[in-house]
């Protein structure tokens, strides 16, 4: 609730709450109607947003820092690692110093960490993209994630571009696309040889088996990740496959002449 006692005399309680925000953010004294103030109380509100901004960005990289710590199993006599490369490392502090969400701060700090065990493990290219992503984001592709083809395809029920019943909507679709995690092409098939006329699509915890009486080709609308797509799927959002999504998928492919099969993978 905010404190309208010291608002000044004809000002809103909207315009104290931004005065108010300003403030804790920016460290300075901001009321409706100072915008215009003398130069000394401008640059004293210059040097309290320069101090406090910094001190934000400190914070919020020492937190990615301490996520990273512990997602790499910090050990204090542990063996010195190879340092990261420079390049990389100005690019991921370039990001992170304005990441305040917890749970992002958390994924950046394990994107670091596995940095650090694998090196090159993350191009500077998904580290943009995963700049561009904000914690909703990140649970839109968590769940777009139960349903990918590991080797990068979304495929389709039939010809439908959405997957509502499984948690993704044609909104959802677009979004992804924006992140340049899916392509954009609306009309994408994908083609599969089997030479027995046999395929096992094997997804996170569970096989689709697709067999055709005639055909070696089988071809399927799709969707498919972006190079940074692919990138970013197994540390962020690959998962255990929504069983029903398979299931629906099979009885798409079924209306195609193919027939179908479920198996749980040991």
């Amino acid at each position: 609730m905010s404190d309208t006692n010291n608002a000044k005399p004809g000002s809103s309680e909207a315009a104290q709450r931004i005065a108010d925000s300003m403030g804790r953010l920016l460290g300075g004294d901001y009321q409706p109607g100072d915008e215009a103030g003398d130069e000394h109380a401008q640059r004293d509100r210059l040097n309290h947003r320069l101090v406090a901004l910094e001190m934000r960005r400190q914070r919020n990289i020492e937190t990615v820092a301490a996520a990273a710590f512990e997602a790499a199993g910090f050990h204090p006599e542990g063996e010195a690692a190879n340092t990261i490369d420079e390049d990389w490392m100005a690019r991921f502090i370039d990001h992170v110093q304005d990441i305040g969400n917890p749970l992002m701060q958390e994924v950046w700090g394990q994107i670091l960490a596995r940095e650090a065990r694998e090196p090159g493990a993350f191009s500077v290219q998904a580290l943009d993209g995963l700049a561009t992503m904000g914690a909703d984001d990140l649970e839109t592709w968590k769940r777009a994630g139960r349903l990918i083809f590991p080797t990068g395809y979304l495929l389709k029920i039939g010809t439908r571009a959405e997957f509502d019943e499984f948690g993704i909507t044609a909104r959802d679709i677009v979004r992804l696309q924006a992140l340049g995690l899916l392509q954009e092409s609306e009309d994408l098939s994908v083609t599969f040889y089997a030479p027995t006329k046999g395929l096992n699509f094997d997804f996170v915890d569970a096989d689709l088996i697709v067999r055709h009486p005639d055909s070696t080709l089988f071809t399927f609308a799709a969707f498919k990740l972006t190079a940074i797509g692919n990138e970013l799927l197994a540390p962020l959002a690959l998962a255990p496959t929504d069983r029903d999504y398979l299931g629906a998928l099979g009885e798409g492919f079924r209306s195609q002449g193919y027939d179908f099969r479920l198996r749980r993978q040991d």
